[in-house]
């Protein structure tokens, strides 16, 4: 049993985020899912709202990412996997990829 997720975050421009986490929070079409380790395959669509990321490094600080428009995520086996469109985030400037 793994004790984290591997999540990666892409726009057609760049890499937002990519790393380990222990905690996602995500503005689902159906509305906000929580996605926590071993968490069952899923593909789902995402509506404009706020990902809340909690990085897998004891200490860190949550970090918050405003979705401007819908985009795609998928989960298989701990690994996360975000697609979108735009989006807006200071906090995501203080936390570096680790592409």
């Amino acid at each position: 049993m793994a004790n984290q997720l591997s999540l990666s975050i892409v726009t057609p421009e760049r890499v937002l985020f990519e790393g380990p986490i222990r905690y996602l929070s995500v503005p689902g079409s159906a509305g906000y899912m929580g996605i926590l380790v071993d968490h069952a395959p899923i593909i789902s669509s995402l509506k404009p709202g706020l990902i809340e990321i909690r990085p897998a490094k004891p200490g860190s600080s949550p970090i918050k990412l405003k979705i401007q428009k819908p985009g795609f995520m998928e989960i298989n086996k701990n690994q996360v996997d975000i697609l979108l469109d735009a989006t807006e985030s200071d906090a995501l400037s203080a936390e570096p990829t680790n592409s």
